[in-house]
This record gives structure tokens, sequence and C-alpha cells, in this order.
């Protein structure tokens, strides 16, 4: 294994961030100033968060070179910041892949070189989700205390959703185009060390606009994990959309992490589960599920990577990357997890 991925293994618990593609000298300093030594960068475009560039550090046609991926991990080493995982490829990387598109071969040798390059240039994660679609809100202006604004969905406002893609797909044809892929890539991972994280579809319901939503319950997640086994293939592990699905965060926690299969964690906190309308609030008001028990629990299955906040609610004077917000919930974490650490396991 790169001996670059390997020193990951050794690091304890750590509160860090992520959602942006842009490694600006201001976004660095500013990451480094709230006490922060870890990141992951995200490289789906979105305007739910700051990814919606043009412009983004790494390029290619349909694949991520070497160098590329060796530049940008240094220039944010440059900053004494460590690169912990790369969140998804573009879409159109991929998108025949998940739809069994006559190109796919093409595609998966091209995303097989590109996590062969991640894990050469010292890349220990490579964070995706099997979306052939995107993700959807109904809101990003929810109104919170003091006017803060924070992401909602409702899915009365999708009932009547217009076909998304091309054609209706089945649940079947999508798994066995999943299969297809795994079948591929799990050697790579193998053979590499990387490791590879499966993010639950968002919103994690049936179907929307003729398309299933296929990572929506812990079946679907064990049947992933089974259908090419690895320990190198584990969960991406989004607090929001886990708790959407209604489960019990405290048991999922329990069976992924005495697994190993928690490699890195999305910790924000909604305010109920679907099919209900739901909101994001704040991570220190009352929600679906306490983070002090959250936290407890990743330290009682050795959970020992990374968590950052996914996405924030907006307070004022912040800008697209909710900067003040970010700061307040890296924060509170931080509180949590270095009194339980003074505390015994």
């Amino acid at each position: 294994m790169n001996e670059l991925i390997k020193q990951f293994d050794a690091f304890p618990i750590r509160i860090g961030v992520g959602s942006f593609s842009q490694p600006t000298d201001e976004r660095l300093r500013f990451i480094k100033q709230i006490g922060v030594d870890h990141i992951v960068m995200n490289f789906y475009r979105t305007p739910l968060i700051d990814t919606a560039h043009a412009e983004q550090p790494l390029h290619g046609d349909g694949e991520w070179s070497f160098n590329e991926l060796v530049l940008l991990r240094n220039r944010i080493e440059d900053y004494g910041l460590k690169l912990n995982a790369i969140e998804n490829l573009p879409k159109e990387f991929y998108r025949d892949i998940m739809l069994g598109k006559p190109n796919r071969d093409r595609q998966i040798e091209k995303v097989q070189r590109t996590l062969e390059n991640m894990a050469r240039a010292g890349v220990p994660i490579f964070g995706y989700d099997w979306d052939p679609t995107d993700v959807l809100r109904s809101s990003t202006t929810y109104p919170l205390r003091g006017g803060a604004q924070s992401m909602a969905i409702d899915l009365n406002d999708f009932k009547h959703a217009p076909s998304l893609l091309d054609r209706e797909y089945s649940e079947a044809e999508l798994w066995e185009y999943y299969h297809y892929f795994l079948e591929h890539i799990i050697p790579v991972l193998e053979e590499t060390g990387l490791k590879m994280a499966l993010h639950p579809t968002d919103p994690p319901v049936p179907i929307i606009g003729g398309v299933p939503r296929l990572f929506r319950s812990r079946a679907a997640f064990d049947r992933a994990f089974s259908l090419v086994p690895s320990k190198n293939h584990g969960c991406e592990f989004c607090l929001g959309n886990w708790a959407a699905m209604g489960e019990n965060i405290a048991d999922v926690i329990d069976h992924y992490g005495k697994q190993q299969k928690i490699f890195y964690v999305h910790f924000q906190t909604i305010s109920n589960c679907l099919p209900e309308a739901l909101h994001e609030v704040f991570v220190d008001e009352l929600g679906y599920y306490d983070p002090l028990d959250v936290l407890q629990k990743l330290r009682e299955v050795n959970f020992n990577g990374l968590i950052i906040p996914g996405h924030v609610p907006r307070i004022i004077g912040d800008g697209i990357y909710c900067e003040r917000s970010r700061a307040f919930t890296v924060g509170y974490l931080n509180g949590i997890l270095r009194t339980l650490q003074r505390l015994k396991p």
C-alpha cells in the first residue's frame, strides 16, 4: 500500500471540513485558522454547496491525471492540511456506466485509471454517489432562528416531476449496471489500497421522475457490500440521509462500525425523517438525533476517521460556503469530541 495512504490509519477520530472544490489561498487559510487540519474535497457540481464552478483544479476528458492529483494534494499540504478524501467524479465521467449505455466500458477504463492515479498520488479515500440524476431540494431558504436559512424537502413537490432521464428505468436494471461497475472497480481498490465510500441517494426515496433511487436503506447498503465483497468498500456515512431514512442511527453505526465500513462521516442534523416534510437544523438544536450520542457511539465502535459538516444553515454574513456557520459547527463538534476524549472510552 502507498505509504502516504497508510499514514491515515494512524490518525485518531477528528473534525474537518469539506463541501468545496476550489482550494484558494483564502479558503485554505480560513480552514487552518479555525483549527482544522483535515479536509475532503468535493467535485460534484451543484449550487447547494460551493462546487458549482466552471473551472476546477482537476481537468480531463473523463479521467483525472496523476500529476494534477499530486499538485492538488501538495497544494493542500503546503497549508498544513491533509487531504483525507476526494468526493465524486463529475457525473459525465460515469453516467453511461450507471445507465448501461454502449460507452460504459470506455468510461469504466477511465474511472479505473483515475482511481489508480488517486491512490498513487496519496489520496486514501474516494467518496461517490450512485445516482444518474441530482440531489433534490424543495427550498434552500427555509427559515430558522434569527432569520437563518436551511435546506428543506417536501416530497409533495416532486409527485408530478417530469421524467428526469431519456426514459424510465427499472430498479432491477440499475442494480445490474451497478454490479457490473463493482466487478470492474473493486479489483482496482484491492490492488491499490484505495478505499471507496458509498453515499446514500439524496433524498433516500424509492423513485422520482421515473428513476429509481437505489441507496435508500440499510438493506440496499448491505446488498451493495455483498455483491463484490471487499474491505476497501464502505460507507460515506451521511447522517442527514440516514436520519431521513428513519433508521436508528445508533444501530446503523453499530452495524457498519463493527464491520469497519464507516470510512468518514457527514455530520448534519435534520428535523425529522421522511416521508414528512423535513428541514436541516443547527447542530445545537433538537433534531432527529443527539450529536453527543452519535459521537459517543462512533467512539464506542472505534471509528477513527474524519467527521465533516456536510452542509450547514446559512447565517447572516455568510458567503456560499457558509463560513461562519461552518466554523460554529466545527467548534461545537470539537467541543463535544474533546470532552469525550478526556473521559474513559
